[in-house]
């Protein structure tokens, strides 16, 4: 019983460290690996390994492609403008909560955090992309609604890989101006104002799924013309 209890730990925390590199876009859509080759990247047996891609490829994170290998997927458009759909209602209800219940130091603290990654969007998509999504996490959490905190998570582990692309893609004008939605955002958490924190979230993800659109079109053509010279 104790060897089970230390296996089934070992799944869980290959679990969550694996669906922190998709939340983190540390692979991009399409990307295979095998799972012997994954366990001896995290130094362990090949079951524990096993477990956890189970758990991802039941959330829709992953893709078995064969016995032993698996894909991180390529959504097409229409999914992943149904995953930002969810992120619209659910983070706008974060925000919205978030407003009557942060504190002045906990807007501080979101506050650094953006303020790190307008200096990060200059230099480095990657980095950027990390602190933008450690600002909607900060955010999710003082909403004090960790069941909605959960769901987001999961859409933040399936869209991860696609918003990585998109920080590389985007213009570095846009994403460091002084104009760029978390501005408004902090603005109306500052003022307690529910609705105006609501929409300043809603405008912020629907702001992206221009871009998001046009590189879920990429993927769709270019997994196309995969399967047409296979």
């Amino acid at each position: 019983m104790a060897g089970k209890l230390v296996r089934e730990s070992l799944s869980t925390q290959l679990y969550v460290s694996l669906r922190l590199t998709l939340m983190n876009g540390q692979y991009e859509p399409g990307h295979r690996f095998t799972i012997s080759g994954l366990a001896e990247e995290y130094g362990t047996s090949i079951t524990p390994v096993r477990e956890a891609i189970f758990r991802l490829v039941s959330e829709r994170a992953l893709e078995m492609r064969a016995a032993t290998s698996v894909q991180v997927p390529r959504f097409s458009t229409d999914q992943l403008l149904e995953i930002q759909a969810v992120r619209y209602e659910l983070e706008g209800r974060a925000a919205y909560e978030a407003a009557a219940r942060a504190t002045a130091a906990e807007l501080d603290e979101l506050e650094h955090i953006h303020a790190r990654f307008i200096i990060a969007a200059g230099r480095d998509p990657g980095e950027a992309s990390l602190l933008n999504r450690d600002f909607h996490f900060a955010l999710l959490r003082l909403s004090g609604m960790p069941i909605l905190e959960g769901i987001c998570e999961n859409m933040w582990t399936l869209i991860g890989p696609i918003l990585r692309l998109f920080h590389i893609r985007m213009p570095v004008r846009d994403i460091a101006s002084d104009q760029h939605k978390h501005h408004e955002i902090l603005a109306a958490l500052r003022a307690g104002d529910r609705e105006r924190s609501r929409r300043a979230i809603q405008e912020d993800i629907v702001w992206a799924e221009d871009l998001i659109r046009r590189l879920g079109d990429e993927l769709a053509a270019e997994t196309t013309k995969k399967a047409r010279t296979a």
